[in-house]
């Protein structure tokens, strides 16, 4: 069962953090989150915070979301949230880093095929969703680890700097996704490697 809701929580906040808004995936996902059809799966989170989060939820246009979407992860001027791992772990907070090298090399160490249809650093935070519920149906003892190595590090300081932008709808789903990955991360008792942030 956890690992059921992992797979689709994943794969769903996955896809509203990596592709734009008008993308034919998710304009039907935003629909679900305005009217609410996303609560019945969300039982980790309290009244409250489900309340708060609806609040982001139901108050978007479809125009302004691409706007900010272009803001916050795609640019042409600097990102307000980069979504890449390596730019919060690497020194230099390039994209391409030691720590995708790293992540890479458990994939092939453990033969999971992962690629995106735009050639992205796999250490985007969205594609990292997607792969984690990969893992969930595929290799779910190896989700832990991944999560602990490769992508709690940094995920979390993501979600944090995503939570001090502008009231927007991208708000409610760094809240939204922050509860998912704190509960999943207790329910598996995740242990994620101490490691040095530059972001």
């Amino acid at each position: 069962m956890e690992m059921t809701l992992i797979s689709n929580l994943g794969r769903i906040l996955g896809s509203l953090f990596y592709s734009a808004p008008t993308s034919k995936q998710n304009l039907p996902l935003l629909s679900f989150f305005k009217l609410g059809d996303w609560q019945a799966d969300c039982v980790f989170l309290s009244r409250e915070t489900t309340q708060q989060i609806q609040e982001y939820f139901s108050e978007f246009e479809l125009e302004q979301l691409e706007e900010e979407y272009q803001r916050l992860f795609i640019g042409p001027h600097a990102l307000a949230v980069a979504p890449w791992g390596s730019v919060y772990l690497d020194k230099e907070e390039v994209i391409f880093g030691d720590s995708l090298l790293a992540m890479r090399t458990f994939l092939q160490e453990n033969g999971i095929e992962f690629t995106s249809d735009n050639h992205e650093p796999e250490d985007h935070f969205g594609l990292m969703l997607m792969l984690s519920a990969y893992l969930a149906e595929q290799y779910p003892d190896k989700l832990a680890f991944f999560w602990g190595e490769h992508f709690l590090t940094w995920g979390y300081r993501f979600l944090t700097l995503l939570q001090a932008q502008p009231k927007s709808f991208y708000v409610g789903l760094a809240i939204l996704t922050e509860q998912f990955l704190l509960h999943y991360h207790r329910q598996l008792s995740v242990v994620v490697a101490e490691v040095q942030l530059y972001r």
